[in-house]
């Protein structure tokens, strides 16, 4: 399959990948839609890539995109029904943790104490036609949600919504968001 590869210094390249295949525990998706934000930009337009912010890789060309939206097209041996069966709709959370520290079991595997793999920057993303993930990274994608909306909401939202849940706010709270990204900070 072709894919997205960012290089770096405001260059890209389409590369040729082999379609994924999934391994124990893992699905791949379809990918209908794959969006971009800031810390694609980022990464496409630093020397280096990647790299040059600080992220490692498998040792070879990664594909790009962190917000994917599609539908499952393959699971692998012991991936429960509940996670993903075969056709369902949906997005991936682009970060993946070792699962056991106090971060992961919270749910916060973007902050991994053991490192994380970040899709679209340490391990392949959807820039592509496929996309292979943990199947417990899949979240299902509503009916009434587009493949587009899914995609984008897969980082953004998710991200806003994880701070705000962090802070347990309660509805009648006010809080002010510093930011000129789409998310604030």
């Amino acid at each position: 399959m072709k894919a997205v590869v960012f290089l770096g210094d405001r260059q890209l390249e389409f590369m040729e990948f082999p379609d994924p295949a999934p391994g124990p525990g893992e699905a791949v998706i379809e990918i209908k839609a794959s969006g971009m934000c800031g810390s694609d930009l980022k990464m496409y337009r630093a020397k280096g890539g990647a790299a040059a912010l600080g992220l490692g890789g498998p040792g070879g060309p990664v594909i790009a995109g962190h917000e994917p939206c599609g539908v499952v097209a393959a699971v692998g041996d012991g991936v429960p029904e509940a996670l993903a069966r075969v056709g369902d709709r949906v997005m991936d959370h682009h970060y993946d943790g070792c699962g056991v520290c106090k971060h992961c079991r919270q749910g916060w595997s973007q902050m991994c104490l053991e490192g994380t793999t970040v899709f679209g920057a340490t391990g392949h993303g959807a820039h592509a036609s496929y996309m292979k993930v943990p199947a417990h990274t899949l979240v299902k994608l509503p009916d009434e949600l587009s493949y587009k909306t899914g995609a984008a909401i897969s980082c953004g939202t998710g991200t806003a919504y994880g701070a705000l849940k962090r802070l347990s706010l309660a509805g009648d709270e006010t809080i002010a968001i510093f930011g000129q990204g789409p998310v604030g900070s």
